[in-house]
């Protein structure tokens, strides 16, 4: 990759004065030589000298706030998604030990067996859905 090559993607980047010192630098000595990249970034600088003149609207004044608050949500979201499988895995390892336990214990009990297969995960869900519609209530609380 020649001089060349390195200085055209900064072009744009010099003309809107976005470079560092070093690129400012860099891109200067090119185009004193370059005659093609001066041409180029003399066009950029047109073009970034029109788009300054435009008008420009302020954002909102509760931009940040927004924007704040709806990353804080995903996050609450995506962590409450890993409690999720978290709890649901330890629910099914709870309810194989305790189905493994019930077998040891009293051996083939078919009666036990089906209250353990629907007793925990009917506890282990409510809970759940009274965790989520907690949750719930304190996001729309917060809004």
């Amino acid at each position: 990759m020649n001089d060349h090559e390195l200085v055209r993607p900064l072009l744009a980047l010099g003309a809107a004065g976005l470079l560092d010192a070093e690129g400012e630098r860099h891109l200067r000595e090119h185009t004193a030589e370059c005659a093609e990249c001066r041409a180029e970034l003399e066009a950029f600088a047109e073009i970034a000298g029109v788009l300054e003149g435009l008008p420009t609207v302020a954002p909102a004044p509760d931009l940040l706030w927004r924007t704040q608050t709806l990353m804080a949500a995903e996050a609450d979201r995506r962590q409450g998604v890993r409690l999720a499988a978290v709890a649901g895995i330890f629910g099914v390892v709870l309810l194989l030990a305790f189905a493994a336990g019930v077998h040891v214990l009293m051996g083939d009990s078919a009666v036990i067996a089906w209250v353990a297969w629907v007793f925990f995960p009917s506890v282990l869900g409510g809970a759940a859905a009274l965790t989520l519609a907690s949750r719930r209530q304190m996001e729309r609380s917060a809004e």
